[in-house]
């Protein structure tokens, strides 16, 4: 039974994890089927000690319906570990691991999160280094080198444009053509996609990614914050191209009939979703059993049937082959110890206020 914590905890809750009866909750039904199974390269002894924890803590971004579609897996594989989800992105979740670590709170067992706020953690030394025999699958970018971390999924970013107001032969070459008189104020633009801005710094240089972003400020690019927001706006021919999306929210917008497609620019960066395992972590045989999970094979096509993208070559239907031509290029998540110049850059080459 995946149990999901409610959004709205006091800091009584935090600082007391006995207290997990008190927080609102989902109970979201299962069928317990099947037996529990070694993974490639997996210790007997880590199945066993997942046996006597009998539980696993996931914080995450993702959805509930995607977090319990791999979470209610994970149950049927290992029927003895019962898992609790708890939903927070970004600078939110981060803030609430910081939080419980100063409380003397140790509840997480497994994070999960996309862009440079989860990667402070990692700075920060909260993760535990598992070297999950998984990981061999994944290619250099998509992994430290550590054994921390690994992409759970990849989140190619690529423009979007709406087929109703942009005809093919209009469509952008490179990311400069978006700066041609035609195009003015009717871009989108996400109001804090750092990550983005600092891996086309790092492969442009300083000079030419200052200049595209001023470039927009001057086409009176329309800045708003949460991308799927910005698909809405694309969806409803608000805005007629996105600079810059993830393809997961194209192929979504696309299944609900929208007039959505995408166009993958040179160069695509690849957001890594992160996944790693809480240093204290209660429960650290099953954070290693999820691991282990979500990384394999089985793991990575329950990934890509919610419309993210895989790095590992041996899943199929995953959504990164529609860009199979294009050069894509994994994020690279150190840029966020510049964090803050990054993110003072951007608002000024914008114009945010």
């Amino acid at each position: 039974m995946v149990t999901e914590l409610g959004l709205q905890e006091d800091a009584a809750m935090i600082a007391k994890p006995k207290l997990f009866g008190s927080f609102s909750f989902l109970v979201l039904p299962l069928l317990i089927f099947g037996g529990p199974g070694l993974i490639r390269g997996q210790s007997k002894d880590v199945l066993e000690g997942a046996k006597k924890e009998g539980q696993l803590v996931f914080y995450s971004g993702m959805p509930l319906p995607d977090a319990q579609a791999i979470l209610s897996a994970l149950e049927r594989k290992y029927p003895f570990i019962k898992t609790t989800f708890y939903r927070a992105t970004g600078s939110a979740l981060v803030s609430r691991i910081q939080t419980e670590q100063r409380a003397g709170t140790h509840i997480w067992d497994v994070m999960n999160a996309t862009g440079f706020e989860p990667y402070v953690l990692v700075e920060q030394g909260y993760f535990a280094k598992y070297d999950a025999p998984e990981r061999k699958a994944f290619p250099e970018g998509h992994k430290d080198n550590d054994g921390y971390w690994a992409t759970m999924y990849t989140s190619p970013m690529v423009v979007t444009y709406n087929t109703r107001l942009v005809s093919p032969a209009e469509l952008p070459k490179e990311y400069f053509d978006l700066l041609q008189p035609a195009w003015k104020a009717r871009l989108g633009l996400d109001s804090s996609d750092l990550e983005w801005y600092a891996n086309l710094r790092k492969i442009w240089g300083a000079e030419k990614a200052q200049k595209f972003l001023e470039g927009l400020r001057t086409q009176e690019v329309r800045l708003v914050q949460g991308r799927s927001l910005l698909t809405n706006l694309l969806s409803g021919g608000e805005v007629a191209i996105l600079v810059n999306n993830f393809l997961q929210n194209a192929i979504e917008a696309k299944g609900k009939g929208s007039p959505v497609e995408m166009l993958a620019l040179d160069p695509v960066i690849s957001a890594a979703g992160l996944v790693g395992i809480n240093k204290l972590a209660p429960h650290p045989n099953a954070a290693k059993l999820f691991i282990d999970f979500v990384l394999s094979k089985e793991g990575q096509e329950l990934i890509v049937k919610t419309d993210r993208s895989s790095v590992r070559k041996d899943v199929t239907g995953n959504p990164l082959d529609m860009i199979k031509n294009a050069r894509v290029v994994p994020s690279d998540l150190s840029l966020g110890k510049d964090y803050i110049r990054v993110r003072n850059e951007y608002r000024q080459f914008l114009g945010i206020k």
